[in-house]
């Protein structure tokens, strides 16, 4: 009778096969001690931030650096702070825009993005809440109105006149209305608890943050109410409208 065929197992042919596919397989993975590096973020934050308003609107800004230190590439969807104010929560404020290089002049509007490994990204972000849509269509109709004012009173001085014009009172107090219904930059000591929200969530990041607001910040923040009558802060930037840089510092305890 013929002998039965040799178990496959046994072929050195096989075998060979075998190996040369799992070569072939491995050759496009990466380094094994890179996917069992944890998926991890290093943040880091620059040590000043950037404290200011939009007609009271709270505004906040600090250069941030997100580096993948893990194995995998990792989906970052979003960074916020959540500050609070002599232990009390205050308000949330999400990042909305960042600088895209030190020189910049104008942002960009942030948005999710990718990190593979050992990839870093760093910029300058601005952290806020835009108005809401009904807050928005009233400043807008108000801005309008201080802006047609202003011409009109341009067109009436006196030729040889080159002076600024002031808006009609009635016209600039929509502005300080708004201004007073929401700022909340006043003395105090502020935590902010930055929040890097990423994908997967075991990777998210936070660490809390402190700063001080004396009363000469408060003042100096308070003071832009004083070019709103000339259209400043309002139609026209202002420089001393970027507002107040102080210490920031990680918060123990």
């Amino acid at each position: 009778m013929p002998s039965p065929p040799e178990p496959f197992y046994l072929d050195w042919t096989f075998w060979a096969a075998v190996w040369a596919l799992a070569a072939i397989v491995l050759s496009q993975l990466p380094p094994v001690h890179l996917l069992l590096r944890p998926k991890r973020l290093e943040v880091e934050v620059h040590s000043r931030i950037g404290i200011t308003h939009k007609v009271g609107n709270p505004n906040a800004s600090v250069v941030v650096s997100v580096r993948n230190t893990g194995g995998r590439e990792l989906r970052i969807r979003g960074l916020r702070v959540d500050i609070t104010r002599d232990g009390k929560p205050l308000l949330t404020l999400p990042a909305q825009n960042y600088f895209e290089l030190p020189s910049s002049q104008s942002s960009v509007l942030f948005v999710p993005f990718t990190l593979k490994p050992s990839e870093t990204w760093a910029h300058s972000v601005a952290f806020l809440n835009f108005f809401d849509r009904l807050t928005e269509k009233q400043f807008r109709e108000n801005l309008s109105a201080l802006e047609s004012d202003i011409r009109r009173r341009i067109r009436a001085r006196a030729e040889n006149e080159k002076g600024a014009v002031t808006a009609d009172p009635a016209l600039v107090q929509p502005f300080n209305v708004l201004f007073e219904k929401l700022f909340v930059w006043s003395p105090g000591e502020y935590v902010a608890n930055l929040q890097v929200d990423a994908e997967p969530g075991s990777a998210s990041y936070s660490k809390k943050y402190r700063f001080t607001l004396y009363e000469s910040d408060t003042a100096e923040l308070r003071e832009h109410v004083q070019d709103y009558p000339f259209g400043g802060g309002l139609t026209y930037n202002v420089e001393r409208h970027a507002g107040v840089n102080v210490p920031l510092a990680e918060h123990v305890g």
